[in-house]
């Protein structure tokens, strides 16, 4: 038997039970195929390269299986065939490059799914008496609101010049 990964890449609009269940398609295809899935990671939700059937994000799945590699064409035509996966590669690999199964699929779908909604910055502030700086998380709001800026209703000052009745005054007082 020789080992084998597909990497491919999900439509990125699918929400956590529909990526499940691409992801249950494809590891039952590839037992149609007299395939045994190994491993399976689900990498999240990451920016492609370039535009693919013009998407700009998709949802990144590496699966590993051992297979006699004589019905890998089948496998790969039913991935062409499936309108959610907009790429995919298998490639052989050596026995020594299998990846240890640490999560169930539900975990790593919960996973990826609570890093991406709930994003977070860091920020290092320098105090001016201190030397050390400090960590602090500041929440980003799921939702910009528009800031509202009201427009001063008063004319803008402009520089007076003297009027008429004072330049006449103050050359009576200098007379």
């Amino acid at each position: 038997m020789n080992y084998y990964e597909t990497l491919y890449i999900v439509h990125s609009a699918l929400e956590a039970g529909r990526l499940k269940d691409i992801v249950l398609t494809v590891e039952k295809s590839l037992k149609e195929n007299d395939g045994e899935v190994v491993a399976t990671e689900i990498w999240g939700k990451k920016k492609l390269g370039y535009y693919i059937d013009k998407q700009k994000y998709g949802t990144y799945i590496l699966i590993q299986f051992k297979s006699d590699g004589t019905k890998n064409n089948n496998f790969n035509i039913q991935m062409e065939h499936n309108p959610s996966i907009l790429a995919y590669m298998t490639v052989k690999i050596e026995e020594d490059g299998i990846r240890q199964q640490t999560e169930d699929l539900d975990t790593q779908i919960a996973g990826k799914e609570t890093k991406t909604s709930h994003a977070s910055h860091h920020v290092v502030e320098k105090s001016s008496t201190e030397e050390e700086a400090t960590t602090k998380v500041e929440e980003t709001p799921a939702e910009e609101t528009p800031v509202e800026v009201e427009e001063s209703k008063e004319k803008p000052v402009a520089e007076e010049s003297p009027s008429e009745t004072e330049v006449a005054s103050e050359e009576k007082v200098e007379e």
